[in-house]
């Protein structure tokens, strides 16, 4: 899933830098000219000290045109930095890491110049609300799931998830299933409790592995087919290069995603100062685990991974800031989001059964972070946050926006937009999605 540069790292003679920022050859036609710009340069410069070959001695007259007093610094740190990872690998050619090490590398000169990227205006900030949208569109692709489903034989999540791990790994006992579900025992002993009432799994006694009957299978496939239809329906309008792309900066946030989940679990522990220097290289390490793997049928999987990640450290994180639980940070941004806000407004947000959601916010009324107004009874009132409760509700807000930069931050302007296109088709998607699925239910009625 790499991008393929060897049009950037070719190999080739270059002249001075136009002041269009093209480079102009000294071969060829006269007129003929290249469309690098300084970023272009500094890649083949550094593809050519890996190889050993001869350095570009027009590079330094190329980048000043463009970078200035920049360009004697630049070309210093790209030399550095590759002679020394060739010395430090020993390989022939490069691997992967490689570049995209290079790349934070010219992010940073790109951020020292203060000058936009291409499509992006003057003065205005990145997008930063990877973790809110993330989080919507994982929602509604759940909701539009469960009505769905619910037409071919009406399970819960959980339910589903405990048929399609036993379709695709065979009989597990019910402490194997808690362990790759990631759900506490007794949510799947009660899980599993319901497949055996429906006789969709069997076991020959209590402790003995669980495994599907014939039902189980018929039901696991049909929904199998079902959910790979719902996938590729939410990369719809996406070109097989765009996906590619697409998958490619999922890769890269997974890494950072793990990053800040170990840094955030060093400051819980009180060992941040022995790892914060290596932070960076931990998130580019080349061993993320898993590798994403480029499949229509399959684009909700490393979004739900990268989601469940940033949520980890978002739970340390609100923590240490708040010393408010995951939930209780969620629910106070619910109703600070825009207040004040309505009982059935508030749970339709929060995704969670009414006692829940009530037990949440009696709690943070207890501590003075959330009033009420309206009549008598909590489904009757509106919500919104006390004058203490609107400084954490900035608290969180502050932290998820500095979250969402340090996620995206290896991303160069132009890259992170192309994502954030693609990422709002499947926002698209998913919307439309869910719409069809109310309208199919309301259609078949009670």
């Amino acid at each position: 899933m790499k991008t393929d540069r060897s049009g950037e790292t070719a190999q080739m003679d270059r002249g001075p830098v136009t002041p269009g920022g093209t480079i102009e050859t000294g071969h060829g036609d006269e007129g003929e000219r290249l469309d690098a710009d300084w970023r272009a340069v500094l890649r083949r410069h550094a593809d050519a000290l890996w190889h050993d070959q001869p350095a570009d001695r027009g590079a330094a007259t190329a980048l000043s045109r463009t970078l200035g007093p920049l360009a004697d610094d630049a070309l210093k740190i790209v030399e550095a930095y590759a002679l020394g990872a060739r010395k430090a690998n020993g390989a022939s050619e490069p691997p992967a890491a490689f570049a995209t090490r290079l790349d934070l590398i010219l992010n940073g000169v790109e951020a020292a110049l203060g000058t936009p990227a291409p499509g992006q205006p003057a003065g205005e900030a990145p997008p930063h609300v990877i973790q809110s949208e993330l989080w919507q569109v994982l929602r509604k692709v759940r909701e539009s799931a469960e009505l769905s489903y619910a037409r071919e034989q009406y399970l819960i999540e959980l339910d589903r998830r405990i048929l399609f791990l036993l379709q695709d790994r065979g009989p597990l006992v019910p402490a194997e299933i808690s362990s790759a579900v990631g759900v506490d025992k007794a949510q799947v002993s009660r899980s599993v409790k319901r497949l055996l009432e429906l006789r969709l799994v069997e076991r020959e006694q209590i402790r003995a592995p669980l495994r599907l009957t014939r039902d189980g299978e018929r039901l696991g496939k049909r929904l199998n087919r079902l959910a790979e239809l719902r996938n590729r329906e939410l990369t719809l309008d996406i070109s097989d290069d765009e996906l590619a792309a697409f998958f490619d900066v999922i890769e890269l946030l997974l890494d950072r995603a793990m990053a800040l989940y170990e840094q955030e679990r060093d400051l819980a522990q009180g060992t941040a100062g022995a790892r914060n220097g290596d932070q960076q290289s931990k998130a580019f390490d080349g061993k993320p685990g898993e590798k994403v793997v480029i499949d229509r049928s399959r684009i909700i999987s490393p979004l739900m991974t990268l989601s469940a990640y940033f949520s980890r450290s978002g739970a340390l994180a609100f923590k240490r800031l708040t010393g408010l639980s995951t939930f209780e940070a969620f629910v106070l941004s619910e109703i600070g989001m825009n207040p004040p806000i309505d009982w059935t407004e508030l749970v339709a947000a929060l995704a969670r059964d009414h006692s829940q959601a009530g037990r949440t916010v009696n709690a943070l009324m207890e501590r003075g972070l959330v009033e009420r107004e309206g009549k008598p009874g909590r489904r009757h009132g509106r919500f919104y946050p006390s004058e203490k409760g609107a400084r954490l509700f900035e608290v969180i807000h502050e932290a998820g926006r500095q979250r969402s930069a340090f996620l995206l931050a290896p991303l160069a302007a132009d890259q992170r937009a192309r994502f954030l296109a693609t990422f709002d088709k499947v926002r698209r998607n998913a919307t439309s999605q869910l719409e069809r699925e109310r309208a199919f239910a309301e259609l078949e009625g009670p």
